[in-house]
């Protein structure tokens, strides 16, 4: 047995690594009111742009402990932003990620109320924000 371990170990060595694609993501804030009109998504790649991003929302300052420091070399920042809305009920997140050859392809995940259910009355702008990885291109679907 001790005569085959060194042969083993060679041969581990040897072997081809493999990529590891990163499909990660996490959401690090959502909320129903404070998005756009219009529903799209905007891509932050860079530590200044999501500083002025975040300073945008206008936000409690008890609510900036949500915002991560980001790793832009590793990471972008996601918004989704679904449109108003004219009840409540509605949600915007990520459904999943797939990584393709460096283009990110995410499908989003949209909530509305259900038939029948009872929602507020009131005009809302439900957001996502959320850090995914990078890539050369970034799809939303």
């Amino acid at each position: 047995m001790i005569k085959f371990l060194p042969l083993f170990f060679l041969m581990m060595s040897c072997s081809t690594p493999k990529e590891v694609v990163d499909t990660s993501f996490s959401i690090i804030y959502n909320s129903a009111f404070g998005g756009t009109d219009k529903a799209g998504h905007l891509i932050i790649k860079d530590n200044e742009s999501y500083i002025q991003f975040i300073e945008s929302l206008k936000l409690d300052e008890s609510q900036y402990a949500n915002f991560l420091k980001v790793d832009f070399k590793k990471k972008n920042v996601l918004v989704l932003y679904q449109g108003q809305k004219n009840s409540g009920g509605y949600e915007i997140s990520i459904e999943s990620i797939v990584n393709a050859n460096e283009t990110i392809v995410i499908k989003k995940k949209e909530i509305g109320p259900k038939k029948g259910e009872v929602a507020t009355t009131v005009l809302t702008n439900p957001y996502c924000i959320a850090l995914i990885p990078k890539g050369k291109n970034t799809i939303v679907e």
